[in-house]
């Protein structure tokens, strides 16, 4: 089995890399992964999946990035295998999945892990690497592609994984059948219904609609300066010969001149606002033709490092617009933990550093907005998106692929251009400093490209978009569904697994290890707990309450929520945890402070998160002896009206959270689709954590002092919504009493929410491993009598 396994990997793996360029037969990839898939059903085993997975990874991404050579095997080999890593990681949950799944619900179930794990391999480690995915290879198969309209391409990985798995299983059904000498209308049904849906499954996105451009007509110009062969190994191109060829042949536009002029990455290698001979060079130029023009230079900045930017110059010559690329090549643009691996300086051929930019921007040409990321950028598909969900109408590439020479790296870059042209429904003007240059209209056709190295300019008329596609409207949500599929029935299996075992071992004893507890005692709808009640808040008297408002950029209703707050009652304190705002929130808290002894400020040097600026502020909140501590956000999103209630809560309970989700509780100035999405966030909270609470993820909550301090001595690990969730299942293992009031939450009007995509990921990652350790740890038997004890909790 092992013998023949691997060579099924290694057929896989040649398989894929024929279907991408050189060869470039992309539907090969429709059949390319069933050597791979019939090994790992035949195994069954995760160690050999595994071994299998890496075996055709090292395979196809070897081939595939040979062309890394140019830069030595110490850029190859380490990210390939790391590449092939992730393979090895789906042939091992995928031999685990056919081990209990088969037929076609295993074909979506595999499809789905092999989806998951190419995004995963996207963004991490080190930002990612996108470069091999199997979407890729649908640039030129036409009736699928305006499914990466919805899905990104990510859909047509699914798309060619599935395809692949259903013939699996149609090809195992009919062997069963005739193993088994069977014949009729039940092994006719199982041979031909995966075949029936692999078809569907390429065809039927041919009707998608993808939303053309209809706006105005841009003429663009890509003037592809080129590069002698003799300095294509410098990736930056520290000289003057490049930007010389682009300065003269951007005149010849002078005589029909251009709606928009591009040059390159690296097309000037200084910055001509501080090289007083280039800047009058290019301002000539680019005035000669009097058409704005999109410029690639890099910027040497004080500190000895660099930047990669476009510049947009107007017709009169003059920047007026400045985009530094924002995410890196890794080893090749910088070195990433300089301690860990400062040692590659010396096998990066003399590259300088660079420093990433801090945002996205558009800039708008004439009253077009136009998208310009730069090179690596474009292999990243939600990065690509954001452009276009910020207004751009045109996305225009600029790159440096000189370093690839003329293998077919250059070739896979307009790949990943047609890709990003149909997700978004974009025009994509692709300018190559040495090619291949294209013009990509929205279907992902190539309407015109240049030669690699050829000195010239490539001319077109895109069409300016303004049409979201549900892609740019939603992001890498697909994947993400994948994920969450793979990872729930991941628990369902190891549950399932789980109590198989132990019906095995009560089997084995007669019976004497069965369940034999009474059930657990009801929870109401309001709270969960043990039931224990804690010493009453102060005597009976009003409590003394700190209520803790994280701050980052809430200048402009800071001062509103702290007088509210603190006209509540003089037993109300307010304390701002300000992470360095640059708008000045800090300075407004200040001034209140001097006037109202009950607002108080906490500075911090910086951005550390919600949950340390929480706990700093809970820190404080303890130390001083208050008896209720409070979360709340400071951008009126929480009603300071709703306090009262919420701390009244706490006479009752040792944690009382402030419900949008119970009766009397509300949301307001929410979409369908988020309002949908939180709740069905916090009903996955629910279920897996076996927590009756309603709103888990909600940062309006009132604590019990000496329950708070049980809570932050057993630690916290978690940031945003992990956050709050992890606090809810502390109290809960703990046996405390949780409750909830309801709320009327609104959205913020003023800035913008700190909560990332990263943190909800996070979050969604935390509480399925917390689910799944609960229920192999035995939850049950915690509750009835072996959970954490608050027996020792602090009685005040």
């Amino acid at each position: 089995m092992l013998a023949a396994g691997l060579t099924g990997a290694v057929l896989s793996g040649v398989l894929l890399w024929v279907a991408n360029p050189p060869a470039d037969a992309g539907p090969l990839a429709f059949v390319a992964l069933i050597p791979l898939l019939v090994a790992l059903r035949l195994t069954r085993r995760s160690g050999w999946g595994a071994l299998f997975g890496f075996a055709a990874g090292l395979v196809y991404l070897g081939l595939l990035l040979r062309w890394l050579q140019l830069f030595g095997a110490i850029a190859e080999w380490p990210l390939v295998i790391v590449e092939a890593g992730f393979v090895a990681a789906f042939g091992a949950l995928a031999a685990w999945m056919y081990r209990r799944l088969n037929g076609i619900s295993a074909a979506f179930l595999v499809a789905a892990a092999w989806t998951a794990t190419e995004w995963l391999r996207g963004f991490w480690p080190l930002g990612g690497f996108t470069w091999g995915g199997l979407g890729y290879a649908m640039h030129g198969v036409r009736p699928i592609l305006p499914l990466a309209s919805v899905t990104g391409v990510w859909g047509l990985t699914f798309a060619v994984v599935l395809v692949n798995a259903l013939l699996v299983e149609s090809g195992f059904a009919l062997a069963r059948g005739r193993s088994q000498s069977r014949r009729g209308r039940g092994v006719a049904l199982a041979v031909a219904a995966p075949a029936v849906i692999a078809i569907a499954a390429v065809l039927l996105p041919v009707a998608i609609p993808v939303p053309m451009p209809s706006g105005r007509t841009l003429d663009v110009a890509v003037v592809q300066g080129s590069v002698p062969r003799a300095l294509a190994g410098d990736r930056l191109l520290q000289t003057s010969e490049v930007a010389a060829s682009h300065i003269a042949l951007n005149r010849r536009l002078s005589s029909n001149p251009p709606d928009l002029a591009v040059w390159p990455e690296n097309a000037l290698a200084d910055d001509p606002a501080t090289d007083p001979a280039l800047g009058r060079a290019v301002s000539d130029s680019v005035r000669a033709t009097g058409s704005p023009t999109l410029i690639g230079a890099i910027r040497a900045l004080p500190d000895g490092r660099y930047a990669n930017q476009t510049l947009l110059y107007d017709g009169q010559g003059r920047i007026v617009g400045r985009y530094t690329k924002v995410h890196l090549v890794p080893f090749g643009e910088y070195v990433p933990l300089p301690a860990l691996f400062g040692w590659t300086e010396r096998f990066r051929q003399g590259n300088v550093d660079l420093v990433p930019g801090r945002a996205l921007r558009v800039f708008h040409v004439d009253g077009v907005a136009v998208g310009t990321p730069i090179c690596f950028e474009n292999t990243f598909p939600d990065l690509f998106r954001r452009f276009v969900s910020m207004g751009a109408g045109v996305m225009v590439l600029t790159t440096n692929d000189s370093s690839y020479l003329l293998t077919e790296a250059s070739r896979e870059h307009t790949i990943f251009s047609q890709l990003r042209a149909v997700e978004t429904g974009r025009w994509v003007v692709q300018a190559a400093l040495s090619g291949e240059s294209a013009f990509v209209d929205p279907t992902g056709r190539i309407v015109s490209r240049t030669g690699l190295f050829d000195r010239t300019i490539l001319r077109g008329n895109v069409r300016v978009g303004s049409a979201q596609t549900l892609y740019v409207r939603f992001g890498d949500w697909f994947p993400q569904a994948c994920a969450l599929a793979v990872l729930l029935w991941a628990i369902w299996a190891a549950a399932t697994n789980v109590r198989r075992r132990r019906a095995a071992g009560a089997s084995r004893d007669g019976g004497a290890g069965a369940d034999q507890s009474t059930p657990e005692s009801a929870v109401s709808a309001a709270g969960s707990g043990s039931g224990k009640h804690m010493a009453p808040i102060a005597g009976g008297a009003d409590p003394r309450v700190l209520v803790v408002l994280p701050t980052y950029e809430e200048r402009a209703t800071i001062a509103t929520v702290l007088a509210q707050v603190t006209a509540l009652g003089p037993n109300i304190d307010a304390l701002v945890v300000d992470d360095n705002s640059p708008d000045g929130t800090a300075e407004v808290v200040a001034a209140m402070a001097e006037e109202t002894p009950q607002v108080r400020l906490l500075r911090r040097g910086g951005k550390g998160g919600l949950a340390s600026a929480y706990l700093a502020g809970f820190g404080v909140g303890i130390r001083d002896g208050y008896d209720v501590i409070v979360e709340m956000d400071a951008d009126l999103s929480h009603r300071p009206e709703d306090l009262p209630a919420l701390v009244a809560g706490t006479t009752t309970y040792d944690l009382t959270i402030g419900s949008r989700y119970v009766p009397g509780g509300g949301v307001t100035n929410w979409s369908r689709a988020r309002l949908a999405l939180s709740k069905a966030g916090n009903t996955y909270v629910r279920a897996l954590l076996r927590t009756p609470i309603r709103d888990a993820t909600s940062g309006f909550r009132a604590y019990r002092r000496e329950a708070l301090i049980a809570l932050v001595e057993r630690g916290v690990h978690s940031e945003g919504y992990g956050f709050q969730i992890e606090l809810v299942r502390s109290a809960h293992r703990l046996g405390l009493r949780v409750g909830e009031v309801p709320i009327l939450f609104r959205e913020r009007e003023h800035g913008q929410s700190k909560i990332s995509r990263a943190i909800v990921v996070e979050a969604l990652a935390k509480v399925t491993a917390w689910g799944i350790e609960d229920r192999l740890d035995g939850v049950r038997d915690r509750r009835r009598g072996r959970r954490d004890s608050p027996k020792d909790l602090p009685q005040v």
